[in-house]
């Protein structure tokens, strides 16, 4: 069997239904998501915000703000930080951080995690 068209309007509809299953829905879901994903394993820094909300980077380039459901006073003087994930490779809501020093630990819930830009290099000497 086959399909003619008899009409312009027709084959230029049949061609925009057919084109519309091949692109994306919305323009953000063609955009890449760039560092969209805190690897739990790659870790190697944080810094404390507020109670609620830290920075973490995964690389000079890669950085983090994670907010948490509680308040996690003890990661101001922490000298160690642990990811609790549930099975996932990168960091996310639901997942506990665990901070603390010298016997004193809090259990930190994760709530969002938001790349941030890499941080600006600031000039040195004048260049």
């Amino acid at each position: 069997m086959s399909l003619s068209v008899r009409t312009p309007a027709l084959a230029f509809a049949a061609g925009a239904t057919l084109l519309s299953f091949c692109l994306p829905a919305s323009a953000d879901e063609a955009a890449p998501r760039k560092n969209a994903c805190a690897f739990v394993g790659q870790i190697n820094n944080f810094k404390e915000i507020d109670d609620r909300s830290a920075i973490f980077e995964t690389s000079p380039s890669r950085r983090y703000k994670v907010t948490f459901y509680n308040s996690c006073r003890e990661m101001r003087w922490a000298l160690f930080a642990r990811v609790v994930s549930h099975g996932g490779t990168c960091l996310r809501p639901g997942d506990k951080i665990i901070v603390g020093r010298h016997g004193f630990a809090d259990y930190c819930i994760v709530r969002t995690v938001e790349a941030l830009p890499p941080k600006q290099r600031t000039a040195q000497h004048g260049r």
